[in-house]
């Protein structure tokens, strides 16, 4: 299950069917970057696409006769009225329509109808309706999906039905669907796919019974997205965010795309420690090969390396990038004290040693280097660890600062209601012991330390469960599937770069033959603490800007 191959093979076929000639790759708001996470923009070109434009942008577009158009685009209502309006005053030779999902017969005949110069050549469904991050990693960057019931609203639950469902034909899987038995939200969406999936039999008919589905929702887990990151790509959306596959360092756009760039596709998952080893091993032996005596003890050493020996720059290709995000990262470590603040964050989820962790709270509180996130954050998870515990949340409420108390205060609440005790799973913490949350430290190179984490998301015990086959919270709406060889989780409400982290280290280990199944982590939209705690304050009329 390669989302990233199987979406490049969708989406080559889809231009090649156009035939040789020049083309122009007509996509809307959605499918551009489904397509950008596929493809380099160089890649496209290659294949005579020499034109990308939005089918948005219309009114400002030329008409140019010689070219084909290959349209790429979602079915929804929007775009088949300007599909509508293309065909009817045509400024292409020819047309190409793609849609990412089933399209309902009165739009394929009003399109039909308003083709009177037949130009139209092919109509598919191509579903593909969504964004591939990673090879296991989907998402439709949909956010704020809730209403202030936490019901997810109307609009939010068929778009994530539709990716679902497309996600499934992609991959052709007709797996056993299951949802979280005290889900509302998840068991509609769950319900809807398996009636969908019965009713459309024919589309599944060639689709392998070897994979189950798990719909389940971001409240079984709400201490995950609070957490600050120490794997890279993880640590990177926490801090810079990212969206599909770019993010803004040093006011400069930035790509990492694991097709693209073999370092960061070696380095996803591992810690903010190795990375810097990682690089410096680089570094060193360009060294060697050129005969240099450079000595490297920090993250500002490399840094200038680069910048004195551009002929490196030149051989190690993406390499020079990683130096400055890793300067960049550190710099914010270093700043806002992360080490101590993310240490204490484990201590409370993993330890759960109440004064010990309420005293370094306080003291925390009064640090001049803490930021706003990280007390929103530190006062969420002691909320959520020690519920019972609401005199001593007031006493800390009383010490943040009051720009911030009654946002927080309010935030909490929120967030207590969607998924606090009776919400969450009784086992999420575990109950295990740190007395020694371990501070190892990667020696050799100062600014890139890291803290080795005690936290596992909760994906793991459920991935864990479903190997298992003990799933009895879990309904199944349809037959079982024959081999459980693959798991699809999709969580409404997000997910997390630290799940992702789990998800492609469990793939990895399967590739080198520990067995078990293969996962595909799928979201609404991936979560880092901001977008997350901004779906929380929402539902009290005030954002998180202050974080």
């Amino acid at each position: 299950m390669d989302l990233v191959q199987s979406s490049r093979k969708l989406i080559q076929d889809m231009i090649q069917l156009a035939g040789s000639q020049m083309k122009l790759l007509l996509m809307d708001a959605e499918t551009t970057p489904t397509v950008s996470c596929a493809f380099a923009q160089s890649e496209v070109m290659q294949k005579e696409v020499y034109i990308f434009d939005r089918i948005e942008n219309r009114s400002s577009a030329e008409n140019i006769k010689n070219l084909k158009c290959v349209v790429f685009v979602r079915p929804t209502a929007e775009n088949i009225d300007r599909l509508v309006k293309e065909l009817q005053e045509p400024r292409f030779s020819q047309y190409y329509l793609y849609f990412t999902n089933t399209v309902n017969k009165f739009d394929v005949k009003r399109l039909a109808e308003s083709d009177k110069n037949e130009t139209v050549r092919e109509v598919q469904e191509l579903f593909l309706d969504g964004i591939p991050l990673r090879k296991d990693l989907f998402t439709l960057n949909l956010y704020h999906i809730f209403n202030s019931k936490f019901e997810v609203k109307d609009y939010a639950a068929d778009r994530i039905k539709s990716g679902i469902i497309a996600l499934l034909l992609q991959l052709r899987k007709n797996p056993a669907v299951r949802y979280q038995k005290n889900s509302p939200n998840c068991q509609k969406i769950a319900d809807e796919v398996a009636q969908f999936i019965r009713r459309e039999n024919g589309l599944f008919e060639n689709a392998k019974r070897d994979t189950t589905l798990l719909v389940i929702e971001r409240f079984q887990d709400i201490a995950t997205p609070l957490l600050n990151q120490w794997t890279y790509e993880a640590m990177i959306h926490e801090m810079l965010t990212l969206t599909n596959n770019r993010c803004t360092c040093a006011d400069q756009s930035v790509v990492l795309s694991e097709l693209h760039d073999d370092f960061f596709a070696k380095n996803i998952t591992s810690n903010f420690g190795e990375i810097g080893q990682n690089i410096k091993t680089l570094i060193s032996e360009f060294q060697e090969k050129k005969h240099i005596n450079k000595n490297l003890e920090s993250i500002q050493d490399m840094k200038k390396f680069v910048e004195d020996y551009p002929q490196f720059k030149k051989i190690s290709g993406t390499v020079s990038k990683h130096v400055s995000l890793v300067g960049e990262l550190s710099s914010l470590v270093q700043k806002h004290n992360l080490l101590e603040v993310s240490e204490l964050e484990q201590t409370i989820v993993s330890d759960g040693d109440h004064n010990k962790c309420i005293n370094k709270i306080r003291s925390l509180l009064k640090n001049s280097k803490t930021r706003d996130v990280d007390m929103f954050r530190l006062i969420m998870l002691y909320a959520l660890r020690f519920q019972g515990s609401s005199n001593e949340l007031k006493s800390l409420l009383e010490q943040v600062p009051p720009r911030l108390k009654s946002e927080i205060e309010k935030t909490c609440k929120v967030l207590l209601s969607y998924g606090g005790a009776g919400r969450h799973p009784a086992d999420l913490f575990g109950g295990q012991s740190t007395i020694d949350i371990t501070k190892r430290f990667i020696k050799g190179l100062k600014g890139v330390e890291n803290i080795y984490t005690q936290h596992s998301p909760y994906l793991k015990s459920l991935v864990e469960m479903c190997q298992r086959g003990r799933l009895e919270n879990y309904p199944l709406l349809s037959n079982e599937c024959e081999r459980n060889d693959n798991i699809i989780v999709f969580i409404v409400g997000g997910a997390t770069y630290e799940e992702a982290a789990f998800v492609r280290n469990l793939n990895e280990k399967r590739a080198q033959g520990f067995g078990g199944p293969a996962v595909v982590l799928a979201g609404n939209c991936m979560l880092n603490t901001k977008s997350f705690l901004d779906e929380f304050s929402e539902h009290h009329g005030k954002t998180t800007k202050a974080v």
